[in-house]
């Protein structure tokens, strides 16, 4: 039984989550702060993503025209959404140094599930 390179990828998300979360709450000198700040870069990821896969899908499905135009749109939403969210982030409240791994992270896990759903197999008669 084989599981589905989507899944994998979202459970793969899930477990490096619950890894970083206690791998810096306990190593890191910021503690709890530094494991959500972890959490918080992978669910930046995470949604930004999905909210752009989703976009143009949608769009390829029902005006394919304008497939680069919304992925170019949810290019920028992503950026502008980073860039709101670190300027708005207290050096107090989020941790920065686990916030890059976590976005590194994220995104490593989500380019290697994409990946692996996008793998041509060639069958053999």
């Amino acid at each position: 039984m084989s599981i589905p390179p989507r899944t994998l990828r979202w459970l793969v998300l899930a477990a490096a989550a619950g890894i970083g979360l206690l791998g810096f709450a306990i190593v890191s000198s910021a503690g709890l702060r530094a494991g959500l700040s972890f959490v918080g870069g992978l669910a930046l990821v995470a949604a930004s993503f999905e909210f752009g896969a989703f976009n143009i899908r949608f769009v390829g499905r029902h005006a394919p025209g304008l497939t680069l135009l919304v992925a170019m749109l949810s290019y920028l939403t992503t950026a502008l959404a980073l860039a709101l969210v670190l300027v708005a982030s207290s050096p107090r409240v989020v941790d920065g140094p686990a916030v890059a791994v976590g976005l590194f992270s994220g995104l490593v896990i989500w380019l290697g599930g994409e990946l692996a759903a996008s793998r041509v197999v060639q069958e053999h008669p």
